[in-house]
Parts: C-alpha cells; structure tokens; sequence
C-alpha cells in the first residue's frame, strides 16, 4: 500500500465516524464515550416561546381538568383533608380561569378553551373507576403532576409569553398554583386496606 492509502483511511475514517451525528468524547479514564444529539422530538411548547393563544387554552384545560378532578373526588372520599383540598381547588381554579377569561377579553381575545386533552379524560376515567384509597391516592398524585406541569406553564409565560398584559396574570396566578403545591405536600397518601 502506498502513501496515499495512509493519507486518505485516516480522513474515510473521520468522515464515516460523523455519519451517526454522535459527537464523541472521552471520559476521565480516556474512555471514549458517545454523546447524544439534542432531542428534535420535543414538544413544541417545550422549545419554543409561548404564545397567547395556547397559554390561555392550555391553562384552562388545566384549570378544567383541576376542577372536574376535585368534584369527582368528593363523591368517593371519606378524608376530610382531601375534601378541603378539592373543595380549595374548585374554588381557585374557577377563580383563575376568570380572570384568564377577563384578561383576554381586555385583549380582545377568545378565553380558553375548557377542552380536556385526551390524557386528561383518560385521568378522569382512571378517576372514575376508582374508589376508597385508591381513589384519594390517584387523585392526590393526579393534582400534585397537574400543578407541577400549570406552575411551568405559568411560570414560563410569566417570563416569556407575548402579551405584557397577560404576563402579569400568569404572574399572579403562579404563587397560587405553589400554594396548592405545597398544600399537597402536606396531604399524605391513604394507607392500603
């Protein structure tokens, strides 16, 4: 083999090995490790800014969701603390959702739409079906998952949306959805019978 088998494998090498769009890198020990690219799946509203329209609908969704939850709830329980809590829930997430609907009425927009996701109806299903300890255990991690996720969605809009206006109620909206997050911190799971 001559010199310019030396010259180009190296190069074929090089050129083959970025095919994958795997970056590699080295560990301490001189281990070669591969990194993986960023995840282009991400959703949308993940990656991108946040506009008007889908941070009003998907705070009511969310507001929606917080409310039909808590009403089924009451129906089953027999915990005094869970009926407090939904009975909080209902009133606040009716509070929330008017004054999202007042703020974009200023702004000239269409409130919310109260539409549920489909994951959110299959929650109300597992709701539904449930009953005793399983169904106040369901529903307390069903809220603690949905205010983490409203409190990001507020949170982010508060500090990204479009609308200066609007922006201001996320902002006061957030503390609230922390206030019930830490309320359900204090909520602790029924035990098995």
């Amino acid at each position: 083999m001559g010199k310019a088998f030396w010259i180009v494998a190296p190069a074929l090498a090089l050129a083959f090995a970025g095919c994958d769009n795997k970056p590699a890198a080295e560990t301490p020990s001189g281990d070669s490790i591969t990194l993986e690219a960023a995840d282009a799946s991400l959703p949308a509203d993940v990656t991108q800014q946040i506009d008007a329209r889908s941070y009003l609908d998907q705070a009511a969704a969310g507001d929606g969701f917080e409310i039909r939850s808590s009403e089924a709830i009451l129906k089953t329980t027999s915990r005094d603390d869970i009926r407090s809590f939904a009975r909080m829930m209902i009133a606040a997430h009716a509070k929330s959702t008017k004054e999202l609907t007042d703020a974009a009425g200023k702004l000239k927009l269409a409130a919310g739409s109260p539409t549920l996701t489909a994951m959110q109806m299959q929650k109300l299903g597992e709701l539904a079906a449930e009953t005793g300890a399983e169904a106040d255990n369901l529903y307390l991690d069903m809220q603690r998952d949905g205010h983490k996720e409203a409190l990001d969605l507020h949170r982010r809009y508060a500090a990204d949306g479009d609308m200066p206006n609007l922006k201001t109620v996320a902002a006061s909206i957030a503390p609230v959805v922390q206030q019930h997050l830490d309320a359900l911190a204090k909520l602790p799971k029924t035990a098995p019978q």
